[in-house]
């Protein structure tokens, strides 16, 4: 038996190390960092916890007993505080590795104030925590891996600047598999944004495309220039986005409410030009960008609206479904009334300014004149314009040593529709050729602190010789005399 024994010690080491290597190239072996072994891992490490904890324990109370060394009880605690942090290390590589935050919706609404908001609802929705909560963790209470702490949201556009507010929103803890919603104030008008989260060393970026509340049934109308200012005669564009909020309707009417009678108005298409007085959005079109047109007359009436006093209006656009619903133009709105209404509107504003004109007039602006004499012309300043002129200036420009004079050459005012009366005289100088000459007449004012143009008004002067009486005289008394001269040979020759 005894040989047989030291055979079977000899002969199976040798027989094993000769099977064929196919036999254990099919044997799987555990790997720690195999996902599909992690919470395997941390059932085995924590049992491994468990046992080095309570042999740390029982040799703790037989050291303070003095019933073992200092060496066996250093001993027992390292194996004690390695198989802790293998334990520690278990936990946090099942709960933090792969977690996963994912977006369930991004809704853009406007708020009451007439801000542009996002409601982003995001959800943890990380598997591996759900490993984790099979476990009854020990030791661990402050370390939750059914949830992920500290989690940092913020928005950007396309240059990766953040366009949110607040610039980062935290969020202290996510439970597993339950929607968290936080709030932004959008600080750019866009659509697409990209959603960053950063929680523990990880940081994800996710461009989605944001949905429109469509609870609101309206539309968002906004406009840049909504005060403006414009002059009598001219026209005032406002550019609007119109921004659809709804599910129900998607045809718009457009209108312009409490504007004066002597004021219109037209709604265009920016690339066309085209008017418009309803608009429609599709599934793939919900943004429109129009153009507000405001005419201004020439002339006012103080009845209707005051110049340089602001007025205030509504465009508006209601579902093209309410055509009962329509709005009395004769009616002055409040914004109030129309969210009653439940009409959509956007409060722009329009200063009307009067128009400086000014006129120069004259019975002719062509003189007649002789050597030695002056051209005396009355002008008559008129100003044809809506607002009140101020420091009317007139001067002349003449040709090469000629004098002018203006009385009066500075006028302090001027009221629309008046008129005064200013003279001028143009002096040439002694040696004046015979021939044609021209002056210019300009005219500077100011009308609210701004230059009116004015035309300027040329003077031709037309400078004759003076007459000779003597050789005058002499011409037409011998002109005189060659007639008589013939008369007289005609008869003498009639009679022979």
């Amino acid at each position: 038996m005894t040989s047989f024994k030291l055979f079977l010690m000899l002969a199976l080491p040798l027989a094993v190390a000769l099977l064929p290597h196919k036999a254990f190239g099919q044997q799987i072996f555990y790997n720690p960092n195999d996902e599909r072994f992690k919470s395997l891992y941390l059932e085995k490490v924590q049992s491994d916890y468990k046992v080095q904890k309570q042999e740390f324990d029982r040799q703790k109370l037989l050291h303070v007993k003095g019933l073992i060394s200092e060496k066996e009880y250093a001993e027992s605690e390292g194996r004690f505080k390695s198989a802790q942090i293998t334990y520690q290390q278990a936990i946090l590589s099942l709960a933090f590795e792969q977690p996963h935050i994912t977006i369930d919706s991004g809704i853009k609404y406007q708020s009451k104030s007439g801000k542009k908001m996002v409601r982003l609802t995001l959800r943890n929705s990380t598997g591996g925590l759900v490993e984790g909560k099979k476990l009854d963790l020990e030791d661990f209470e402050g370390i939750r891996t059914d949830r992920i702490s500290n989690v940092y949201v913020s928005l950007l556009n396309d240059q990766h600047a953040i366009i949110s507010r607040p610039y980062e929103a935290k969020i202290a803890t996510m439970p597993y598999n339950e929607p968290v919603t936080t709030e932004f104030l959008l600080l750019q008008d866009i659509d697409n944004i990209t959603v960053r989260c950063v929680y523990g060393d990880k940081s994800e970026e996710k461009k989605i495309f944001l949905q429109k509340d469509e609870s609101a049934d309206r539309i968002a109308m906004t406009s840049e220039q909504f005060s403006q200012e414009a002059d009598l005669g001219s026209r005032a564009s406002y550019d609007m986005t119109l921004e659809l909020f709804s599910s129900t309707s998607n045809v718009y009417k457009l209108d312009v409410i409490n504007l004066p009678r002597q004021v219109t108005c037209d709604f265009l298409e920016q690339q066309t030009n085209a008017r418009l007085s309803q608009v429609k959005f599709s599934q793939d079109v919900n943004t429109r960008k129009l153009v507000l047109a405001v005419y201004l007359p020439d002339r006012y009436d103080s009845s209707s609206f005051v110049i340089d006093r602001p007025i205030s209006f509504f465009a508006v656009a209601s579902p093209g479904s309410r055509e009962g619903q329509l709005l009395d133009r004769e009616k002055q709105y409040t914004a109030g009334e129309l969210d009653r209404m439940n009409i959509s509107y956007v409060k722009l504003e329009l200063v009307p300014r009067g128009v400086g004109r000014i006129q120069v007039r004259a019975v002719n602006f062509y003189q007649e004149m002789k050597p030695g004499e002056i051209v005396q012309m009355n002008l008559t300043v008129y100003n044809d314009g809506t607002r009140r002129l101020d420091n009317i200036k007139i001067q002349t420009e003449t040709p090469v040593n000629w004098v002018s004079t203006v009385t009066p050459d500075l006028l302090g005012s001027l009221m629309p529709g008046k008129e005064t009366m200013v003279a001028v005289s143009l002096t040439p100088p002694p040696e004046v050729s015979v021939g044609d000459y021209e002056a210019t007449i300009k005219t500077e004012s100011f009308a609210s602190n701004r230059k009116v143009e004015s035309e300027d008004k040329k003077v031709r002067i037309h400078v004759a010789a003076s007459a000779n009486i003597f050789g005058t005289t002499l011409l037409v008394l011998l002109l005189v005399g060659i007639l008589t001269g013939v008369v007289v040979f005609g008869i003498r020759l009639s009679k022979k």
